[in-house]
């Protein structure tokens, strides 16, 4: 909890709860990392929904959120996210969000002690207006 609230303070990251509202329970978290200004404007979207609440819709609210947040509240250009390419429901969370596919980075993260290749999927504060999308009222 030091980092994160270190990190805000600092600007380059925002790392949120993502609630069960029924239950007022954890279910995961989302962070907007690696923030960088100047001429770039952009962040690394990561999140994790615990396996008991997958499937609900609770990854796809929180990306729409969190993206909101980064073009709105942050003034930030560009969102981008890597999911590993066999991750079907996270890829699908990202393109219900308007992200679009740029690339393969290979050997982009280690995982569990072994580098895995990584899709690349981004968003631009154009496209998301584009789609009639804003910052959430909450």
């Amino acid at each position: 909890m030091e980092r994160a609230v270190a990190e805000r303070q600092a600007g380059v990251a925002y790392a949120f709860a993502i609630i069960e509202p029924a239950t007022g329970a954890i279910v995961g978290t989302i962070t907007l990392s690696m923030v960088v200004r100047a001429a770039w404007q952009n962040a690394n979207l990561g999140y994790w929904i615990a396996e008991s609440f997958g499937g609900r819709g609770f990854a796809t609210e929180a990306v729409g959120h969190a993206v909101g947040f980064a073009f709105g509240t942050l003034g930030l250009h560009r969102v981008q996210a890597g999911v590993m390419p066999r991750n079907g429901p996270s890829i699908r969370v990202l393109e219900k969000n308007g992200f679009r596919h740029e690339g393969l980075a290979q050997r982009y993260l280690q995982i569990a002690g072994r580098w895995e290749d990584h899709a690349i999927y981004a968003i631009t504060a154009e496209e998301w207006r584009a789609a009639g999308r804003s910052a959430p009222s909450s």
